[in-house]
């Protein structure tokens, strides 16, 4: 049985870093007009690429693997959009777990995965969307800020990268920095970046080839897979003047703690059926968030009953604030001392909620972490308010996603997140109440995703779930932009992991931690941004 399977755009992420290097490298020669022979024909006469990577972070790991292999195979685009392109691919990733297989394919520009038991037999298989695809289409913007390397810095001193007979180059792609190595043959041999690394075998071996082509099968799916682009733009026409090789600075895989180390009081969102004890990690909703949490002196994870009560009820604030009490320190009476704080979905309207009536307050030592607020309600909730006075759900392709969504009839703690514009006077004012207690403390962060998509495509249920409820900006599927960012400005978000406020490429499941982090792109690591938030 696949308890938790975590998708991730590995194949099209390592071509699209593999186009990139080759990109950085034209345009350095461009640059620093350097006399070498093109990189790309060394490329486009290999008959494959084996590349294989490996991620410096755990919360990255594939089917529960940090290194992975993908075969790279460059071909001739039939496209004619694409004419004048460096290269065009298709590729091949197959990575076996304890309990099932994971396979990736790029087959003439469309994406596909696939799961299979160990035992070989088929389980499911799908598409995967162009938002989890790298934005290879932007890589020109990004070539021209490229930069020839002669020193590369990692944590304040300098580091060997191992690319003595070749070239190191810098190359800025989705928002993270990576040194490329050219070797002295004029092939890239490794890349180094904050969070993935990976090296490159060239191969000619025509049975290699011939296994590794005949592997590369789009696996059978009820739908037509969208068109994805997986082709490097053409080569900058004009040169640009020589530039110094300067000093490379590469970033932290992982963070350490740099405030007071406190307890840390996890609040989850929808769909609990019952109370139950608090515990030092809860997986199925947050993940592994307690191994990558340097601030918090110990992790607890509540388990309130949010189905059945509603955020504004007195019942449920009144039992946050008795946890919150008990696992804070330095506490004066009902105020709330030191703690991290970390609210999920609905649990940030049960806090604020809380605060907005007394129930308790937080001091200045309280910081709030707020992921995916709802802080205005959310218009899906109105959708099933409406799903179910016609007949319920249907066929909707939404089971993996119901105790987010909500099951009919409608539930108490889903009918109290109705929009804020849709609500009764009285709910409408304890909304404006609760984000006013949110805004007025000082010591808060916020994750807002962006992405219905997000970093899972067996959560691709929320995609449908957010094409119906009528959002009013970008959504994580659930919440829009405006509900979960109330009372921050939109240039008071970032969409790096350094950013205090964090507008990311996530949907709404990701936001608790639970998938990890993104492969590629600063935009896509939840955990890597709460890890180093504090």
């Amino acid at each position: 049985m696949i308890t938790r399977f975590r998708l991730v755009a590995a194949v099209l992420a390592i071509c699209g870093v593999a186009c990139a290097t080759v990109g950085a490298i034209l345009f350095a020669q461009h640059q620093a007009k350097l006399d070498t022979k093109s990189i790309v024909s060394n490329i486009q006469q290999a008959s494959a690429l084996n590349v294989t990577f490996t991620a410096l972070r755990s919360t990255m790991q594939l089917n529960g693997k940090s290194q992975a292999t993908v075969y790279i195979v460059p071909r001739a685009s039939d496209l004619e959009e694409d004419a004048g392109s460096a290269l065009t691919f298709d590729a091949i990733l197959t990575q076996p777990g304890n309990d099932v297989n994971e396979t990736y394919v790029l087959l003439n520009n469309r994406a596909y995965w696939s799961i299979s038991y160990s035992d070989g037999t088929p389980s499911t298989s799908g598409c995967m969307e162009p938002s989890q695809i790298p934005p290879i289409e932007l890589l020109q913007s990004s070539l021209e800020g490229s930069h020839a390397v002669s020193v590369v810095d990692e944590h304040g001193a300098p580091t060997t990268v191992g690319c003595d007979q070749g070239q190191l180059l810098e190359l800025k792609f989705a928002g993270e920095t990576f040194v490329v190595c050219k070797s002295s043959a004029n092939r890239i041999t490794h890349v180094l970046g904050d969070d993935l690394t990976f090296t490159v075998e060239y191969i000619y071996d025509p049975n290699r080839v011939s296994d590794i082509v005949s592997d590369i099968v789009a696996p059978s799916t009820d739908r037509q897979c969208p068109f994805v682009r997986a082709a490097l733009p053409k080569a900058p026409p004009s040169k640009v003047s020589g530039r110094v090789p300067r000093t490379l600075s590469l970033g932290r895989s992982s963070c350490s703690c740099n405030g007071l180390r406190r307890p840390c009081l996890f609040v989850h969102g929808l769909g609990t059926s019952s109370n139950g004890p608090t515990v030092d990690s809860l997986a199925e909703y947050w993940g592994s968030i307690q191994d990558n949490a340097p601030c918090c002196s110990s992790t607890n994870f509540v388990q309130m009953e949010t189905v059945k009560r509603g955020w504004a009820d007195e019942e449920i604030q009144h039992d946050f604030c008795r946890l919150a009490l008990q696992y804070g320190t330095n506490n004066n009476r009902t105020t709330v001392g030191n703690l991290i704080l970390v609210t999920h979905s609905m649990g940030n309207l049960v806090a604020g909620g809380a605060l907005a009536t007394g129930r308790c307050s937080f001091s200045e030592g309280v910081s709030w972490i707020s992921l995916s607020a709802p802080m205005q309600g959310s218009k899906t909730a109105n959708l099933l308010e409406q799903k179910c006075s016609s007949g319920g759900w249907g066929d909707a392709p939404i089971k993996e996603i119901l105790n987010l969504v909500g099951k009919c009839p409608a539930e108490r703690a889903f009918l109290q997140l109705k929009h804020q514009s849709t609500v009764d006077l009285t709910l409408h004012d304890q909304y404006a109440a609760a984000q006013k207690a949110r805004i007025n403390h000082p010591a808060k962060k916020l994750l807002c995703g962006v992405s219905s998509v997000g970093l899972n495509t067996v959560a691709s249920g929320l995609k449908f779930v957010s094409s119906l409820s009528n959002h009013d900006t970008e959504n994580d599927g659930v919440v829009d932009f405006w509900s979960c960012g109330v009372g921050v400005s939109t240039s008071g978000f970032g969409d790096s992991t350094r950013s205090a406020n964090y507008k990311a490429s996530l949907n709404h499941l990701d936001t608790s931690f639970r998938n990890g982090d993104g492969w590629w792109g600063d935009d896509r690591k939840p955990v890597k941004w709460f890890e180093c938030a504090l």
